[in-house]
């Protein structure tokens, strides 16, 4: 399938060179030219174990591009993915302005094109994005959700330092929308790796990943605790975490 990647970060990077390994034609989309140029030339916009052969090798074989040019991404693509990043405000929030502005081209995009377009939001965000997202592309191009488009939720489950391991070998697949006809089609990007894909509704799958970003956090800050209380009394907390994580 022919795919746009918005957002050459970190998820973006992976997934462009992880997609166009398993047989797609991958252009990505970046505000940035110095990460567009990167891509260009065969060079990730990360340091992280592996890519960097990856996009080389998917480089030379012709099978992923870059571009500052999102409309002729949108309109040159079958599915949109969206990896833009969501940082977090002073007072902790999410922010998702790079968001709702990519929602924004979106609209101003898809109402040149006749073919139905799916977009998958990988980006964290908050419940209700999808649908606010969708709102945006209807109020700039007079399109109809899941009639023209839709948009669907896929976070992505990567750690820093074992992406592209974990890119191809996920807890789970995670898509949630309304349009079955959409799920289905995402769904068969990841047909070949080895994990349970799951589709659920849209807000079930955003909310998903907040839960899950969130456990990790708690984990690690349990496991400091741990490691305080054992560091007073002079006990090995390496051995008691390395206990308890059998459970």
């Amino acid at each position: 399938m022919k795919i746009s990647i918005f957002g050459l970060g970190y998820v973006g990077c992976v997934s462009l060179g992880c997609l166009a390994k398993n047989g797609h034609q991958v252009i990505g989309v970046d505000v940035s030219s110095t990460k567009v140029n990167q891509i260009n030339n065969g060079l990730p916009t990360i340091v992280e174990k592996g890519i960097d052969l990856i996009i080389k090798e998917q480089h030379d074989a012709g099978m992923i591009s870059a571009t500052l040019d999102f409309k002729q991404a949108i309109l040159d693509s079958e599915i949109s993915i969206i990896t833009v990043g969501t940082p977090s405000t002073e007072h902790g929030h999410l922010n998702l302005d790079y968001i709702f502005r990519v929602a924004k081209n979106f609209g101003e995009t898809l109402s040149q094109k006749n073919e139905f377009h799916i977009i998958a939001i990988r980006s964290t965000v908050m419940p209700g994005t999808a649908d606010k997202f969708a709102a945006i592309i209807e109020g700039n191009s007079g399109r109809k959700r899941n009639i023209d488009f839709a948009v669907l939720s896929n976070p992505e489950f990567l750690r820093e330092g074992t992406s592209v391991i974990d890119y191809f070998n996920p807890p789970i697949t995670l898509i949630g929308t309304e349009h079955e006809g959409a799920a289905q089609k995402l769904a068969s990007l990841y047909a070949g790796l080895p994990a349970e894909i799951v589709i659920t509704n849209t807000e079930v799958s955003e909310m998903m990943k907040y839960v899950n970003n969130t456990f990790h956090a708690l984990k690690i800050s349990f496991a400091n605790e741990v490691g305080n209380i054992c560091s007073s009394l002079n006990i090995d907390s390496h051995k008691v975490m390395e206990i308890f994580c059998k459970d």
